[in-house]
């Protein structure tokens, strides 16, 4: 028993560490705003900086504009394009990496349903990405992605606090590789909002990703946005 216990504890440990070399710890910080246009219609822009390499390096940003319409309480939907600039291996033995621009624009839709204090959400994204840095040929062919997020919150009586829940799942098309989900991100936080149009926001993101390294992404969102 005593050896068994011992194996045990030993596959365990090495397991562990296994899965903590193959992983990260990141900061995002989101800044985002929308303004009225005529009713029902609405212009996002929302910008970001993203940290990878336990938040010592600027991996990503990014600055996204759109455009939203609103058809009634219970849907929504938007057009957007995102100009991203991704930090690329070069050479990762040397050490060698640089930005390089990506572009991005996908449509969303969004269906909300209010239950008494809570909200539950589904929101559907359609997506393509051209890359710029090309490194292998398939670099060259653009990349078409669906995501699907679901989220319940929660809308504290007597408090402007809104704690939140979600998990979203993130699918390749038109590509045959075997795997139906290659991305999972879940989710755990909260926003408070000020005179209703300054919303500060704190978040818990784990993502799983079956395709690139590393694996498993610990990350902190910290996030402001405001409505006009």
């Amino acid at each position: 028993m005593n050896r068994f216990l011992l194996v045990s504890f030993f596959l365990l440990s090495c397991s562990l560490a296994i899965k903590a070399q193959d992983s990260d710890f990141g900061i995002w910080y989101e800044v985002s705003g929308n303004y009225k246009i005529v009713k029902g219609l609405r212009f996002d822009l929302e910008t970001s900086i993203r940290t990878d390499k336990n938040a010592s390096n600027i991996g990503a940003f990014y600055l996204e504009p759109g455009l939203r319409y609103k058809f009634n309480d219970y849907f929504n939907a938007g057009i957007y394009y995102r100009f991203i600039e991704k930090e690329e291996t070069i050479d990762k033995s040397e050490g060698i990496y640089e930005f390089h621009p990506r572009h991005r624009w996908f449509v969303q839709l969004k269906g909300i349903l209010p239950l008494n204090r809570f909200t539950l959400s589904a929101r559907y994204r359609f997506q393509e990405q051209i890359k710029t840095y090309i490194k292998d040929p398939e670099d060259e062919i653009p990349q078409w992605v669906q995501r699907l997020r679901l989220e319940m919150d929660y809308d504290i009586k007597g408090m402007p606090l809104k704690p939140f829940i979600n998990v979203e799942a993130q699918s390749i098309m038109f590509e045959q590789n075997g795997i139906a989900v290659e991305d999972w991100r879940y989710m755990a936080g909260a926003e408070y909002t000020v005179n209703k149009k300054h919303t500060f926001g704190l978040e818990y993101i784990y993502n799983v990703n079956k395709v690139s390294k590393p694996t498993y992404g610990h990350i902190i969102g910290v996030t402001y946005s405001i409505s006009l």
